[in-house]
């Protein structure tokens, strides 16, 4: 039977009241379909279950990490798909910052992102989220970044979930 879609309200400014970017970033290790998510009102997941995953935190400074998630839409194939992209900086290159860009750059990840206005958002829901980049740098003077910059991406079918807070907390860890 085919699919009908049917716009059923539309869009309202509302308040002033929003913030951009990036407060914290959870990464846990891609366990196929066996972390399942319970999707509640508006489809934002309220539970994890099966087998749940711990999520490490990597904290970010004010305003150096970005996440975007862009449509992808073909009009001569009938698909669409939503590519999301992740890019957080993490400071000082030591053995300890190496060694981490090594496992993240070999590893497949589920990632919920937490923007500034304290939302949480997965990406990896179907799909494993990987690093398509990393770019740790020195610097050349005294101000300049000494630290990686790491890019993760994946492809989903659908935009990005919310995760409600308390389902979020359930899986993170420090």
């Amino acid at each position: 039977m085919p699919t009908t879609c049917v716009l059923t309200s539309g869009y309202s400014l509302g308040c002033r009241d929003n913030i951009g970017g990036v407060q914290e970033v959870y990464i846990g290790e891609w366990n196929g379909g066996s972390m399942t998510y319970v999707l509640g009102t508006d489809s934002i997941i309220g539970t994890f279950s099966g087998a749940t995953v711990s999520f490490y935190t990597f904290q970010q400074e004010i305003e150096t990490a970005s996440y975007t998630e862009n449509g992808q839409f073909s009009i001569e194939n009938g698909t669409s798909f939503y590519e999301q992209t992740l890019t957080i900086t993490l400071h000082k290159i030591e053995a300890a910052l190496r060694n981490k860009i090594l496992l993240l750059g070999q590893g497949k990840w589920r990632v919920i992102v937490k923007d500034q206005r304290g939302i949480y958002h997965l990406m990896g829901y179907q799909n494993p989220v990987r690093v398509s980049a990393s770019t740790p740098n020195l610097g050349k003077a005294y101000g300049d970044l000494n630290g990686a910059v790491i890019t993760f991406m994946t492809k989903e079918p659908t935009p990005a979930y919310e995760v409600s807070s308390a389902a979020a907390l359930s899986v993170i860890r420090a």
